[in-house]
């Protein structure tokens, strides 16, 4: 059963780069894929802040989880309390922009430097943090683990200021997503009526993915380190439920709209047509081959449901009643049961 139609439209170029040409892909029904040149937004619209002085190894981007290529010494002499005494203060300049072509980043950054030398637990110093665009940071002449996250983006490098004072931009290779629902009439759907989650695209050994954003709200940039992301979307509590996996680009933004084919559908067990409901009843709406769809209790509950042929079996008294009916997209109706 077809019950819903993904459209993701990838937009341009971020701040710094390049303007691309206007181009649109439109492969077999239901996807449709275009690009043009939009720029990020500037401001900070952000579903989820990582937590901002998490112990490491706690915190989705920690230090800890990037530290795997860089070159961290942890025999130097500088580790040494002697060393400690005499070592002198020198400046470390940082800046991040999202890709290697583009602009430096002039808020909603979050910087934490680290110790490079791990301590005997394993875990690694925090020293200084800040929120500036371009900080500062005065610090004894050592080895430093530098963090920056942008968002859900972040990444992480070693900066050594033993041979004088550093300046290092950073790239996160980051972009953004923004996420919309609406109807089989291009109609929004009510916040309140949707339910859109990212997960990452990888799963564990259970088919299992991580969940980076709970409810994303319609039409926030959420910021993510470039790559292919899961995105679940939820209209009502039952069975119109979209999945789509979306890329993406360093640099660019990309707008997702997901197309919900679907309905309220309300139930009602009356004893003649047209009568009152009956209270103290139980519902089961059931797919052709049988299996339960969503199951409620009351005089007329509603439920939205995707496009498609069901039967519903209302309980009453201890008695059965049933029917068959068929959801239109974008037709919300009445499925009325004379109990006979």
């Amino acid at each position: 059963m077809k019950t819903a139609v993904f459209a993701v439209l990838s937009v341009g170029l971020i701040a710094g780069s390049t303007a691309a040409e206007n181009s649109a892909v439109v492969p077999s029904d239901p996807i449709l894929v275009a690009q043009n040149t939009i720029p990020i937004p500037r401001e900070r619209p952000l579903m989820v802040e990582p937590p901002r002085a998490a112990p490491m190894g706690e915190s989705p981007g920690a230090p800890l989880d990037l530290l795997q290529g860089l070159n961290i010494d942890p025999d130097s002499a500088f580790g040494d309390a002697a060393a400690d005494l005499v070592r002198p203060d020198r400046q470390m300049r940082l800046a991040a922009r999202l890709s290697e072509e583009g602009d430096m980043l002039v808020d909603g950054l979050a910087w934490r430097i680290y110790r490079a030398q791990p301590g005997v637990d394993g875990s690694f110093e925090l020293v200084e943090e800040s929120d500036a665009s371009a900080p500062i940071f005065t610090l004894p002449a050592d080895d430093y683990i530098v963090h920056v996250s942008y968002g859900l983006a972040n990444t992480a490098s070693r900066v050594s200021l033993r041979e004088g004072p550093a300046e290092q931009t950073l790239d996160l290779n980051a972009g953004g997503m923004r996420l919309a629902a609406i109807g089989v009439l291009d109609e929004p759907i009510p916040s309140k009526q949707i339910s859109v989650s990212v997960y990452s695209s990888e799963q564990d050994e259970y088919g299992q993915r991580k969940l980076l954003v709970e409810q994303a709200e319609p039409g926030k940039v959420i910021r993510l380190n470039a790559g292919s992301y899961h995105v679940v979307s939820r209209f009502g509590d039952s069975n119109s439920v979209m999945r789509a996996d979306i890329l993406v680009k360093p640099g660019q933004l990309t707008d997702a709209t997901i197309k919900h084919r679907a309905a309220a559908i309300t139930l009602k067990l009356v004893n003649e047509a047209g009568g009152e409901a009956l209270a103290n009843t139980a519902w089961s709406i059931l797919s052709p081959g049988g299996d339960v769809v969503k199951e409620s209790y009351g005089a007329f509950p509603t439920h939205v449901l995707a496009a498609g042929e069901y039967s519903v079996v209302a309980r009453h008294d201890e008695k059965l009643y049933s029917r068959d009916f068929v959801v239109e997209a974008g037709r919300d109706a009445e499925v009325e049961i004379i109990a006979q």
